[in-house]
Protein backbone atom coordinates (compact mmCIF):
# COMPACT_ATOMS: atom_id res chain seq x y z
CA UNK A 1 0.00 0.00 0.00
CA UNK A 2 1.28 3.29 -0.74
CA UNK A 3 2.02 5.81 2.20
CA UNK A 4 2.00 8.96 -0.43
CA UNK A 5 0.09 11.99 0.58
CA UNK A 6 -1.93 13.17 -2.37
CA UNK A 7 -0.77 16.78 -3.77
CA UNK A 8 -2.87 19.70 -2.04
CA UNK A 9 -4.81 21.30 -4.62
CA UNK A 10 -3.16 24.75 -5.66
CA UNK A 11 -4.62 27.73 -4.51
CA UNK A 12 -6.82 29.85 -6.64
CA UNK A 13 -5.84 33.55 -6.84
CA UNK A 14 -9.83 34.45 -7.83
CA UNK A 15 -11.74 35.67 -5.10
CA UNK A 16 -15.17 36.65 -3.62
CA UNK A 17 -15.59 40.71 -2.06
CA UNK A 18 -17.91 41.50 0.27
CA UNK A 19 -18.16 45.00 -0.24
CA UNK A 20 -19.88 48.21 -0.84
CA UNK A 21 -20.43 50.79 -3.69
CA UNK A 22 -20.99 54.24 -2.92
CA UNK A 23 -21.58 57.38 -5.16
CA UNK A 24 -21.80 61.23 -4.45
CA UNK A 25 -22.87 64.03 -6.16
CA UNK A 26 -21.62 67.16 -5.35
CA UNK A 27 -23.75 69.99 -7.06
CA UNK A 28 -26.00 71.61 -7.67
CA UNK A 29 -27.47 70.01 -4.23
CA UNK A 30 -25.20 67.10 -2.32
CA UNK A 31 -27.09 63.65 -3.34
CA UNK A 32 -24.91 60.54 -1.76
CA UNK A 33 -25.75 57.29 -1.20
CA UNK A 34 -24.19 53.53 -0.79
CA UNK A 35 -25.51 49.47 -1.42
CA UNK A 36 -23.99 46.42 -0.57
CA UNK A 37 -21.95 45.33 -3.51
CA UNK A 38 -20.89 41.38 -4.66
CA UNK A 39 -18.15 41.72 -6.65
CA UNK A 40 -15.43 38.64 -7.82
CA UNK A 41 -11.78 39.17 -9.01
CA UNK A 42 -11.65 36.78 -11.76
CA UNK A 43 -7.95 35.28 -12.52
CA UNK A 44 -8.68 34.88 -16.43
CA UNK A 45 -6.27 31.98 -16.73
CA UNK A 46 -8.48 29.64 -13.90
CA UNK A 47 -11.63 31.42 -15.52
CA UNK A 48 -10.76 30.45 -19.23
CA UNK A 49 -9.40 26.89 -17.92
CA UNK A 50 -12.57 26.18 -16.19
CA UNK A 51 -10.49 26.17 -13.18
CA UNK A 52 -13.30 27.88 -11.05
CA UNK A 53 -16.12 25.87 -12.21
CA UNK A 54 -18.38 24.34 -9.49
CA UNK A 55 -22.02 23.66 -8.76
CA UNK A 56 -22.50 26.69 -8.20
CA UNK A 57 -20.67 28.90 -10.95
CA UNK A 58 -20.09 28.20 -14.62
CA UNK A 59 -17.97 30.37 -16.93
CA UNK A 60 -19.44 30.22 -20.99
CA UNK A 61 -22.51 28.02 -18.98
CA UNK A 62 -25.48 28.10 -17.26
CA UNK A 63 -25.69 28.20 -13.68
CA UNK A 64 -27.01 29.59 -10.77
CA UNK A 65 -23.75 32.03 -10.71
CA UNK A 66 -22.13 32.70 -14.35
CA UNK A 67 -19.98 34.93 -15.86
CA UNK A 68 -20.02 34.81 -19.88
CA UNK A 69 -17.41 35.61 -22.74
CA UNK A 70 -20.39 37.72 -24.81
CA UNK A 71 -20.64 40.19 -22.06
CA UNK A 72 -17.06 41.39 -22.53
CA UNK A 73 -15.01 43.23 -24.65
CA UNK A 74 -15.45 42.65 -28.84
CA UNK A 75 -14.92 39.03 -29.21
CA UNK A 76 -11.85 38.62 -30.38
CA UNK A 77 -10.60 35.73 -29.06
CA UNK A 78 -9.63 34.43 -25.40
CA UNK A 79 -10.54 37.41 -22.94
CA UNK A 80 -6.89 37.21 -21.86
CA UNK A 81 -6.35 37.42 -25.59
CA UNK A 82 -8.20 40.37 -25.88
CA UNK A 83 -6.51 41.99 -22.74
CA UNK A 84 -3.02 41.86 -24.21
CA UNK A 85 -3.72 43.25 -27.82
CA UNK A 86 -5.53 45.99 -26.35
CA UNK A 87 -2.65 47.27 -23.80
CA UNK A 88 -0.42 46.72 -26.80
CA UNK A 89 -2.28 49.20 -29.41
CA UNK A 90 -2.23 51.30 -26.75
CA UNK A 91 1.68 51.51 -25.58
CA UNK A 92 2.33 48.16 -23.06
CA UNK A 93 5.28 46.29 -22.72
CA UNK A 94 5.01 42.79 -23.16
CA UNK A 95 2.22 40.49 -21.49
CA UNK A 96 0.84 40.63 -17.86
CA UNK A 97 1.80 38.02 -16.18
CA UNK A 98 -1.73 37.94 -14.35
CA UNK A 99 -4.88 39.84 -15.57
CA UNK A 100 -7.97 40.06 -12.98
CA UNK A 101 -11.47 40.63 -14.15
CA UNK A 102 -13.38 42.49 -11.15
CA UNK A 103 -16.94 42.24 -12.00
CA UNK A 104 -20.33 40.66 -11.18
CA UNK A 105 -21.97 37.40 -11.88
CA UNK A 106 -25.25 37.13 -13.52
CA UNK A 107 -27.40 35.24 -11.00
CA UNK A 108 -29.58 32.30 -13.05
CA UNK A 109 -28.81 34.20 -16.41
CA UNK A 110 -29.58 38.00 -15.10
CA UNK A 111 -26.89 40.68 -14.86
CA UNK A 112 -26.84 44.53 -15.64
CA UNK A 113 -22.96 45.39 -14.55
CA UNK A 114 -21.88 48.82 -14.87
CA UNK A 115 -18.17 49.28 -15.14
CA UNK A 116 -16.10 46.04 -15.29
CA UNK A 117 -12.08 46.24 -14.89
CA UNK A 118 -9.73 43.87 -15.86
CA UNK A 119 -6.83 44.68 -13.72
CA UNK A 120 -3.18 43.98 -15.35
CA UNK A 121 -0.05 43.00 -13.15
CA UNK A 122 3.97 42.16 -14.39
CA UNK A 123 5.86 39.02 -12.63
CA UNK A 124 6.70 41.59 -9.51
CA UNK A 125 2.80 42.34 -8.83
CA UNK A 126 2.75 45.90 -10.12
CA UNK A 127 0.11 46.89 -12.09
CA UNK A 128 0.47 47.82 -15.58
CA UNK A 129 -2.61 48.57 -17.26
CA UNK A 130 -6.59 48.74 -16.67
CA UNK A 131 -8.97 47.96 -19.26
CA UNK A 132 -11.93 49.31 -17.64
CA UNK A 133 -15.43 48.57 -19.50
CA UNK A 134 -18.54 50.82 -18.88
CA UNK A 135 -22.31 49.93 -19.96
CA UNK A 136 -25.31 52.70 -19.65
CA UNK A 137 -29.08 52.02 -19.38
CA UNK A 138 -29.49 52.66 -23.20
CA UNK A 139 -28.09 49.27 -24.84
CA UNK A 140 -24.17 50.36 -24.83
CA UNK A 141 -20.76 49.45 -23.79
CA UNK A 142 -17.40 51.65 -24.15
CA UNK A 143 -14.10 50.57 -23.25
CA UNK A 144 -11.23 52.75 -21.59
CA UNK A 145 -7.73 51.37 -22.14
CA UNK A 146 -5.69 52.30 -19.27
CA UNK A 147 -2.05 51.95 -19.74
CA UNK A 148 1.12 52.54 -17.19
CA UNK A 149 4.93 52.05 -16.94
CA UNK A 150 5.42 49.35 -14.35
CA UNK A 151 4.02 50.47 -10.92
CA UNK A 152 3.03 49.45 -7.28
CA UNK A 153 -0.15 50.29 -5.93
CA UNK A 154 -1.93 52.77 -5.77
CA UNK A 155 -2.00 53.43 -9.43
CA UNK A 156 -4.09 56.54 -10.96
CA UNK A 157 -5.22 57.66 -14.10
CA UNK A 158 -6.89 60.99 -15.89
CA UNK A 159 -8.18 60.59 -18.99
CA UNK A 160 -11.07 62.45 -20.91
CA UNK A 161 -14.74 61.34 -20.47
CA UNK A 162 -16.43 60.42 -24.19
CA UNK A 163 -19.51 58.53 -23.35
CA UNK A 164 -22.95 59.11 -22.44
CA UNK A 165 -23.95 57.24 -18.79
CA UNK A 166 -26.00 59.13 -16.39
CA UNK A 167 -28.73 61.15 -17.88
CA UNK A 168 -27.69 63.79 -15.29
CA UNK A 169 -24.41 64.09 -16.99
CA UNK A 170 -23.34 64.99 -20.22
CA UNK A 171 -20.83 63.60 -22.21
CA UNK A 172 -17.78 65.67 -21.21
CA UNK A 173 -15.28 66.05 -18.10
CA UNK A 174 -12.64 64.22 -17.43
CA UNK A 175 -12.43 60.86 -15.32
CA UNK A 176 -9.78 59.81 -12.50
CA UNK A 177 -9.29 56.29 -12.11
CA UNK A 178 -7.64 55.45 -8.88
CA UNK A 179 -6.61 51.29 -8.25
CA UNK A 180 -5.82 52.00 -4.32
CA UNK A 181 -5.90 48.22 -3.39
CA UNK A 182 -5.90 44.46 -4.91
CA UNK A 183 -5.66 41.10 -3.32
CA UNK A 184 -6.63 40.99 0.51
CA UNK A 185 -8.92 44.37 -0.42
CA UNK A 186 -10.18 45.76 -3.00
CA UNK A 187 -10.65 49.67 -3.61
CA UNK A 188 -11.49 51.31 -6.98
CA UNK A 189 -12.09 54.64 -7.39
CA UNK A 190 -14.06 56.69 -10.10
CA UNK A 191 -14.04 60.36 -9.75
CA UNK A 192 -15.27 62.48 -12.42
CA UNK A 193 -14.30 66.38 -12.65
CA UNK A 194 -15.68 69.51 -14.79
CA UNK A 195 -13.30 72.53 -15.51
CA UNK A 196 -10.80 71.27 -12.62
CA UNK A 197 -13.68 70.30 -10.08
CA UNK A 198 -14.81 67.46 -8.48
CA UNK A 199 -18.36 66.82 -9.53
CA UNK A 200 -19.25 63.06 -9.09
CA UNK A 201 -17.14 60.84 -6.81
CA UNK A 202 -17.52 56.73 -6.61
CA UNK A 203 -15.91 53.80 -4.85
CA UNK A 204 -16.08 50.09 -5.40
CA UNK A 205 -14.26 48.96 -2.18
CA UNK A 206 -14.79 45.21 0.12
CA UNK A 207 -13.11 42.40 1.70
CA UNK A 208 -11.61 39.48 -0.60
CA UNK A 209 -12.84 36.11 0.78
CA UNK A 210 -11.60 32.88 -0.91
CA UNK A 211 -13.07 31.63 -4.27
CA UNK A 212 -15.15 28.65 -3.37
CA UNK A 213 -18.57 27.26 -4.37
CA UNK A 214 -18.80 27.13 -0.34
CA UNK A 215 -18.18 30.83 -0.35
CA UNK A 216 -20.03 31.85 -3.20
CA UNK A 217 -23.00 30.28 -1.09
CA UNK A 218 -22.53 32.01 1.79
CA UNK A 219 -22.50 34.94 -0.66
CA UNK A 220 -25.93 34.51 -1.98
CA UNK A 221 -27.49 34.04 1.78
CA UNK A 222 -26.30 36.75 2.68
CA UNK A 223 -27.00 38.89 -0.41
CA UNK A 224 -29.74 37.58 -1.51
CA UNK A 225 -30.78 40.26 -3.98
CA UNK A 226 -27.76 42.27 -4.66
CA UNK A 227 -27.26 41.43 -8.14
CA UNK A 228 -30.30 41.64 -9.20
CA UNK A 229 -31.38 45.28 -7.62
CA UNK A 230 -28.40 47.13 -9.68
CA UNK A 231 -31.15 48.10 -12.48
CA UNK A 232 -33.84 49.12 -9.85
CA UNK A 233 -31.75 51.05 -7.90
CA UNK A 234 -30.56 52.98 -10.81
CA UNK A 235 -33.56 54.06 -11.71
CA UNK A 236 -34.47 55.28 -7.59
CA UNK A 237 -31.71 57.11 -7.95
CA UNK A 238 -32.55 59.22 -10.99
CA UNK A 239 -35.80 59.87 -9.93
CA UNK A 240 -34.68 61.18 -6.82
CA UNK A 241 -32.07 63.53 -8.88
CA UNK A 242 -35.01 64.30 -10.96
CA UNK A 243 -37.22 65.48 -8.22
CA UNK A 244 -34.94 66.57 -5.42
CA UNK A 245 -32.65 68.21 -7.37
CA UNK A 246 -34.22 69.31 -9.79
CA UNK A 247 -31.72 68.61 -12.86
CA UNK A 248 -32.65 68.94 -16.64
CA UNK A 249 -31.74 65.57 -18.07
CA UNK A 250 -29.57 65.17 -21.28
CA UNK A 251 -30.60 63.58 -24.14
CA UNK A 252 -28.51 60.59 -24.93
CA UNK A 253 -25.92 61.66 -28.12
CA UNK A 254 -25.73 59.15 -30.82
CA UNK A 255 -21.94 57.09 -30.00
CA UNK A 256 -18.92 58.19 -32.45
CA UNK A 257 -16.09 57.24 -30.62
CA UNK A 258 -14.66 54.33 -31.91
CA UNK A 259 -13.92 52.94 -28.19
CA UNK A 260 -17.72 52.33 -27.74
CA UNK A 261 -18.02 48.35 -28.59
CA UNK A 262 -21.83 48.20 -28.83
CA UNK A 263 -24.51 50.28 -29.22
CA UNK A 264 -27.91 48.71 -30.38
CA UNK A 265 -31.62 49.63 -28.33
CA UNK A 266 -34.27 47.17 -27.97
CA UNK A 267 -37.87 47.74 -26.81
CA UNK A 268 -36.36 48.43 -22.92
CA UNK A 269 -34.11 50.98 -24.15
CA UNK A 270 -36.36 53.16 -26.28
CA UNK A 271 -38.79 53.61 -23.49
CA UNK A 272 -36.34 54.92 -21.35
CA UNK A 273 -34.94 57.14 -24.42
CA UNK A 274 -38.56 58.01 -24.32
CA UNK A 275 -39.15 58.86 -21.16
CA UNK A 276 -36.13 60.59 -20.90
CA UNK A 277 -37.12 62.91 -23.53
CA UNK A 278 -40.46 63.59 -21.72
CA UNK A 279 -38.88 64.34 -18.51
CA UNK A 280 -37.20 66.95 -20.45
CA UNK A 281 -39.76 68.46 -21.93
CA UNK A 282 -41.43 68.46 -18.37
CA UNK A 283 -38.65 70.23 -16.83
CA UNK A 284 -38.55 73.18 -19.42
CA UNK A 285 -42.39 73.34 -19.16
Amino acid sequence: MSDAVPAASPKLRSGIIWGSVSHCRMSPRKHAFSYPMVTLELDLDELESGALNSWIFRFNRRGILSVKRGDYLKLNGSLREEVEQILFDHGGRGKPKRITLVTMPRLFGYIFNPVSFFLCFDESERLVGCVTQVRNTFGEAHLYPLVCEPQALPVEWRFSKDFFVSPFFDSNGEYRVLVREEGVNLSIVVDLYKAGELVFGSELKGATKPFSGLNLAKTLIRFPFTLVLTMPRIHIQALILFVYTKLKPFIRPEPTSPYTIYSRQNSIHKARLWLLAKLRSWRDA
